[in-house]
């Protein structure tokens, strides 16, 4: 793994787990995930106007199939966020899908599997990520339905993981690629709301600056993916990636007034032996 696609993957996760912070700071975080989903589209629109969309018809049905499982694993992340505590529902999503991600690659395009210490370096991370849903068990009670839905969201994040890795080099330019996504997603999901019942208003109400500030942060995280995932293998930048979870931790830490305990800890720094185990191996 190049050392720039290492620091593309892992910018995307420091990204990742600043917009998902944010989000953990409103009062329904849902409905502002959804407002941010949309706020991207609307902020990706001058990068669509200066690269155009992918002229490669590969790069579509690569699209089609990862806009598709995407919106899926949005709803259901969102479904999830209303059942479950976020430091739960979060952690088991992200911590299972980069394993995911590497069967689906060796099963469904006859990927070579990473070397020996990649592979061990993945496992390490999906463990650590996992030790966060185990430190938030404690105590709480487990709705089946989020439970379902969590673990949905984490098939659905694996798949269009590998949609928009093809995508994104069938098409070779990852803002042309990461914009169309984004005002794609911005037009359905509000569409899928309004048949369940959620107005747009109600996604934003109170949430106008915060979104449109929060996307900013979001299509940055999306656009850094691409480029790892354009240049980089796939699973293991999945991996790197769903470190995000770890520094939620330590951002919630800093700057949400949460206090980790001596497993979140722990977990944290046996993500940090895991990516060094992929950047190595």
């Amino acid at each position: 793994m190049t050392l720039i696609a290492f620091l593309a993957a892992l910018g995307s996760a420091v990204l990742h787990a600043a917009w998902n912070t944010l989000a953990r700071s409103r009062s329904e975080p849902g409905y502002a995930f959804g407002a941010i989903v949309v706020a991207a589209g609307v902020t990706s629109l001058p990068i669509l106007a200066l690269r155009g969309v992918p002229t490669v018809s590969a790069a579509w049905g690569w699209m089609a199939i990862g806009f598709t499982f995407n919106l899926i694993a949005i709803r259901l992340t969102m479904a999830a966020y209303r059942r479950l505590p976020l430091s739960l529902a979060y952690p088991l999503s992200r911590g299972t899908a980069p394993l995911m991600v590497a069967l689906m690659e060796f099963g469904f395009l006859s990927h070579a599997l990473p070397g020996a210490g990649v592979i061990v370096g993945m496992l390490v991370v999906s463990a650590a990520v996992l030790m966060l849903a185990k430190s938030a068990r404690t105590g709480e009670g487990l709705d089946r339905k989020g439970l379902l839905f969590t673990m949905g969201a984490a098939v659905s994040t694996a798949i269009f993981s590998i949609t928009d890795a093809q995508g994104v080099r069938a098409g070779g330019d990852p803002l042309a690629y990461g914009a169309t996504v984004a005002v794609l997603m911005a037009v359905a999901l509000p569409i899928i709301q309004r048949v369940e019942g959620v107005s747009l208003a109600r996604m934003f109400r109170g949430n106008v600056v915060f979104a449109m500030s929060a996307s900013v942060v979001s299509m940055g995280s999306y656009l850094l993916v691409l480029y790892a995932f354009m240049h980089g293998p796939i699973a293991p930048s999945s991996a790197i990636r769903e470190t995000s979870v770890l520094f939620g931790t330590v951002f919630a830490a800093m700057f949400l007034g949460e206090k980790p305990g001596p497993l979140r800890w722990s977990a944290i720094a046996l993500a940090v032996a895991g990516v060094a185990l992929i950047r190595l191996g």
